[in-house]
């Protein structure tokens, strides 16, 4: 198994100011992200990345908590799915900042700007973003309560995408720490193929 788990690797994507970090608690079962970068937004992005490749369809689910006040609102953290690793790739985010804003954040294509669609819950903590296809579902709730859901139509990826977590301070002078435990990356069951012929029964 990786050091990190359920992922292979780590990285700043873009150009951060300050380095970033990823650590794994193999004990406690948590990722520990530390980061910069002036945001992810507009036409590139800048931030901390601890991913993996998969192909098709996928859910990542984690509970995730910024660790410290912080210094800017909008530094951020969530789920990922980034058609590659370069600052301006096409990507989706389940994100949460640090004055609690909830969005659905994209990318439709390298270099375009990104889009949100906001979710009406504050700062949640369990996070859940799911690819069926060209169809994104972001899930957010409270510890204990029913999940808020958001879905995005038609957005395209390619079929092999990098999976994983972020964080980003919003502020290239400066990093900021985010926690995300209960990690899960999960494969959907195949949809069932359909019925070949009619069975029939003298029953």
């Amino acid at each position: 198994m990786s050091e990190f788990a359920v992922f292979e690797e780590h990285s700043d994507v873009g150009s951060p100011g300050r380095p970033g970090l990823c650590t794994y608690d193999a004990v406690q079962q948590c990722f520990r992200l530390e980061g910069s970068g002036a945001n992810v937004w507009g036409q590139q992005d800048a931030f901390q990345y601890v991913w993996k490749p998969m192909h098709g369809n996928c859910i990542v689910t984690a509970r995730a908590q910024f660790i410290g006040v912080g210094v800017e609102p909008h530094r951020k953290l969530g789920c990922m799915l980034r058609a590659g690793l370069d600052a301006n790739a096409a990507h989706v985010s389940a994100c949460v900042h640090g004055d609690g804003l909830t969005a659905l954040q994209f990318r439709r294509a390298a270099g375009v700007e990104t889009e949100e669609l906001r979710l009406d819950i504050s700062a949640p903590d369990v996070i859940q973003l799911e690819r069926a296809g060209n169809t994104i579902i972001m899930s957010v709730a409270h510890f204990g309560e029913p999940f808020v859901s958001q879905q995005l139509e038609g957005l395209e990826l390619g079929d092999e995408i990098y999976v994983g977590l972020f964080v980003c301070s919003h502020n290239d002078a400066l990093s900021e720490q985010a926690l995300f435990e209960n990690v899960r990356v999960v494969v959907p069951a195949a949809e069932p193929e359909p019925a070949m012929g009619t069975l029939g029964s003298h029953l």
